[in-house]
């Protein structure tokens, strides 16, 4: 069978949860990248080790579970620790994704990555589907759901490759504006991809 790996990817706020959740409904098996790094550096034995070294034992609280805040505190205090962590997660997350896409039945599976270009994943995948909403509808999306102030998602989206870019990038792209209907959208995409 001739496997398909699409990547989900888009600037924080455009909707990627939301379109790798309907995907799902459609029986195409979602992977997602931010849930199972947290996974990873929690259960994975040479992370755990490696961050251990890096930050120190407080990472992991008493009862083995990972100490998040502390964590979050240590890395991104430094730009440097960020990209210490991001070559140590990353490498795994992407193994972990190709034996995760390597098992699935389906002849359809799908990645959703915030950072696809910046991690590596593009490397592992076939197909390029960009889920993306003009700015000021991303950022009250974020303030909403998130509770962040404006300026924090302002600074965030100004730290990600811009729409114009992924869209040059991309092979396919859902306009997620609250107005256009994305199903109709998706279902040809994933009718082309199946086909």
């Amino acid at each position: 069978m001739n496997k398909v790996r699409l990547a989900i990817t888009g600037n924080i706020g455009s909707g990627k949860s939301v379109v790798s959740r309907m995907l799902a409904t459609m029986g195409v098996p979602v992977y997602d990248c931010d849930s199972r790094a947290k996974q990873l550096m929690q259960n994975d034995a040479a992370i755990k080790r490696a961050l251990v070294r890096m930050f120190g034992e407080e990472c992991y609280n008493a009862d083995g579970t990972l100490d998040r805040t502390y964590l979050a505190e240590r890395i991104f205090i430094d730009r440097d620790n960020v990209q210490r962590v991001n070559a140590l997660v990353h490498p795994r997350v992407k193994e972990d994704f190709v034996a995760w896409a390597a098992a699935s039945c389906s002849n359809v599976v799908a990645v959703e990555s915030a950072i696809l270009y910046e991690s590596g994943m593009i490397d592992v995948v076939d197909k390029v589907l960009l889920v993306w909403a003009d700015e000021e509808t991303a950022i009250k999306r974020v303030m909403e759901s998130r509770g962040m102030r404006r300026s924090q998602v302002v600074s965030r989206l100004q730290n990600q490759m811009s729409v114009d870019e992924l869209l040059i990038l991309s092979d396919y792209s859902l306009r997620n504006d609250g107005d256009t209907p994305i199903l109709p959208q998706l279902v040809d995409i994933i009718g082309e991809l199946r086909a």
